[in-house]
């Protein structure tokens, strides 16, 4: 049986969630924990992934620049220097 797919959006909406829930002072330390080990898990699991990433291209000044400045597009695929964005 094929597992629903996630958007982007939802995903970021739930890390979201879970990043107020682990720093809202209402909530116990309990509770706050148990999210702050959610988020703790995830981004384990987000670095040993994008460790394993190679990328295939090389980004011009212009890109390097956007992406130091933590402006990079997320919705972005490829750096190949071939293919242009045409939205």
């Amino acid at each position: 049986m094929p597992r629903d797919k996630v958007s982007v959006k939802d995903m970021l909406a739930t890390i979201q969630e879970w990043h107020s829930e682990a720093t809202n002072f209402r909530n116990d330390g309990y509770v706050q924990h148990g999210y702050k080990e959610k988020l703790d898990a995830l981004h384990a699991r987000i670095v040993a992934i994008m460790d394993t990433i190679e990328l295939t291209g090389t980004m011009d000044r212009t890109q390097e620049d956007i992406a130091k400045a933590g402006k990079v597009d997320p919705y972005r695929s490829s750096i190949r220097n071939d293919e242009e964005n045409n939205d």
